[in-house]
């Protein structure tokens, strides 16, 4: 019975919220985020996701959008010359326009509502691999930043990859210094501006850690986290933007 009544406020409240979800749809009926058209569900219509800029051929390992496929399990130049701690990459689209200024409104303009938007468009490939991960690690933001933004984007966007697929999030790593902003910066200075800009704060909680951020350009942010991860003991690393800004 004491187990039962304990289970009632949880029950009340999940019952709840399928109430506000039901009265949403019926008040607020889905509409494409980037055209406005009104449809049954989803965030994006059949149109504009067709539109959409999607990368044809990429490294399998960094993301790079590459003019054609490569045989499997063969990197491009770039991560030959370098490999990235990380194994691979999951980036579906370019850092084009109408996806550039939706990730910027969300960022900057605090349009949260396109976060489910976004990461809808990385879970097809997201659920085709999976298997190969046991939870996200969003890119932390620095405290100030955070408070001064009043959220971290890569937390929304790992938030709703969790609705979808059940992946735990892990808040296990902090960054410790107030970087500067990656745009703008060339390749070198990118570099340097991220070394020893990530510590652990928890133990991992996982082996098979999926690195998830909204865009991917050199991939130094990621490579700094992805070797803070490593060294804690995981057994290797992914990485999963929504899109790619090739350098």
């Amino acid at each position: 019975m004491a187990s039962r009544l304990a289970q009632t406020p949880a029950m009340f409240a999940a019952a709840t919220r399928q109430v506000v979800k039901h009265l949403q749809g019926l008040l607020l009926p889905a509409a494409c985020v980037f055209c406005g058209e009104t449809q049954a569900s989803g965030h994006v219509c059949h149109g504009c996701r067709t539109d959409l800029p999607w990368i044809a051929c990429s490294c399998e390992c960094c993301g790079t959008p590459l003019a054609r496929s490569l045989p499997t399990g063969v990197r491009c130049g770039n991560c030959q010359q370098r490999p990235p701690p990380f194994r691979a990459t999951i980036a579906p689209l370019h850092y084009d326009f109408p996806v550039d200024a939706a990730i910027k409104a969300l960022k900057f303009g605090r349009r949260l509502y396109l976060a489910p938007a976004l990461a809808s468009l990385a879970l097809p490939a997201l659920l085709r691999q999976a298997h190969d991960y046991d939870a996200l690690v969003p890119v932390p933001l620095y405290r100030w930043r955070r408070a001064s933004r009043g959220f971290n984007q890569a937390e929304e966007l790992a938030n709703c990859l969790h609705r979808f697929t059940a992946l735990p999030v892990r808040h296990c790593v902090a960054r410790i210094r107030a970087t500067e902003a990656q745009s703008g910066l060339d390749a070198a200075t990118r570099k340097s501006n991220l070394r020893g800009a990530f510590r652990m704060i928890a133990a991992p909680g996982c082996e098979r850690p999926l690195i998830v951020d909204d865009v991917m350009t050199t991939g130094e942010t990621c490579r700094e986290l992805a070797s803070t991860l490593l060294a804690a003991g995981v057994r290797y690393v992914g990485v999963l933007t929504i899109a790619h800004a090739s350098p």
